[in-house]
């Protein structure tokens, strides 16, 4: 069993590597058998399917980070039950493509194997990453001509 303080500081290096983008250093604390998934009703479609695996969870890792700035989230505190850690975070989110900018807070919880992530559950407001990452629909109206033959042309 990790201890608590071990545990402490492996989630602070976690949370640098991911504000860093560092995908081979967040790497380095996930499990072969790691899963991750976020918390939310399948009506959320992919955003809230389980991803099993090491090679899927960096895959899905490295989707987020091309999408999703947490660079400036903090952890506001951490509660380490047995191998399981609950963070709690806050801060300003970044969803990159639109460069849209909001205020949120969430918890992850994170259970080890052997010093090493072996099940990442992330519990935000879908709601609110729904509305950021959707393209706002505008409709455009086209101006409607007419087109009339002449005759004998």
């Amino acid at each position: 069993m990790t201890d608590r303080s071990e545990l402490e500081n492996i989630m602070q290096a976690i949370y640098q590597a991911r504000a860093d983008n560092d995908l081979d250093a967040l790497m380095a604390y996930v499990h072969p058998a790691c899963s991750f998934r976020i918390a939310g009703s399948d009506r959320l479609g992919p955003m809230a399917q389980k991803i099993e695996g090491g090679d899927a969870v960096r895959l899905n890792f490295k989707s987020l980070m091309d999408v999703w700035d947490l660079s400036k989230v903090g952890t506001l505190a951490l509660h380490v039950d047995g191998e399981t850690v609950f963070a709690h975070r806050a801060g300003e989110v970044r969803f990159v493509p639109s460069d849209a900018r909001f205020e949120t807070e969430f918890v992850d919880k994170v259970t080890f194997r052997d010093g090493l992530m072996v099940e990442i559950m992330e519990f935000v407001d879908t709601q609110q990453l729904v509305e950021v990452a959707t393209p706002v629909a505008i409709t455009v109206p086209l101006a409607s001509f007419t087109v009339t033959e002449q005759a004998g042309g």
